[in-house]
């Protein structure tokens, strides 16, 4: 059996200090206790679909499997250390006919961050169809992640659309200052900064996206390891 994958802590707390402008802090000293601002994402209907979750009860018994987890965990290593490559890789293969042009290298960033995206949803939810059919602690762990996903999506969204915010302010803070006249080797020494600040945050954003696969598989894992 794989190593049973181990959940990172404080990883949107390392995407929030990227964020944060030089000197300021990036998380408040005080903010509201955690299950307040949980519930102001739920409204009426998401309360109602969230009790439904909490009563759900599997129609099939069902066993964890553990080589299906190995497998997702795998899958999980797999696809993480692919975007891993693909991100550290930005800016190499961007090309300009005279000075870095910010459209061109948001667009390259945010077709990436799609990508992200894309692979973390849908690993995630190919963990929780798995888990359908691996008992019915996993099954209901699996519909309560559901509908937390699904009330969250609009508000994750939200928050991961300030980043590609950020790096434009940033591209044009770096273009900018402090060369008045620069020359082409300080163009590409600023360029270069630029892509490796933009690939540190997609990687932490990667990190956040993939947290809540490695929390289900870790109560995959935990299921295996407790059944006789």
């Amino acid at each position: 059996m794989l190593n049973q994958p181990q959940a990172h802590t404080g990883l949107s707390s390392k995407l929030l200090v990227q964020l944060a402008p030089p000197g300021a802090p990036a998380i408040p000293d005080a903010l509201p206790c955690f299950a307040e601002r949980l519930s102001r994402l739920f409204g009426l209907g998401d309360t109602m679909t969230l009790d439904a979750a909490i009563g759900y009860r599997a129609k099939q018994p069902g066993t964890p499997q553990g080589a299906v987890v190995d497998r997702l965990t795998e899958e999980l290593a797999t696809i993480r250390r692919v975007l891993v490559q693909r991100i550290r890789g930005f800016g190499s293969d961007l090309e300009f006919d005279g000075d870095p042009e910010p459209e061109v290298a948001l667009n390259a960033w945010l077709t990436l961050q799609r990508k992200v995206a894309a692979n973390s949803r849908q690993l995630r939810d190919k963990v929780r169809k798995s888990m359908k059919d691996q008992g019915p602690k996993l099954a209901h762990l699996a519909e309560l992640d559901a509908v937390f996903d699904q009330t969250m999506a609009g508000y994750t969204a939200q928050c991961f659309s300030h980043i590609p915010k950020v790096l434009e302010q940033r591209f044009e803070h770096r273009s900018t200052t402090p060369e008045q006249s620069p020359t082409p080797a300080t163009t590409a020494d600023w360029f270069h900064r630029y892509c490796e600040e933009a690939q540190s945050l997609l990687l932490a954003e990667l990190d956040v996206r993939l947290e809540p696969v490695l929390g289900l598989l870790e109560a995959c894992h935990k299921e295996v390891n407790n059944t006789p």
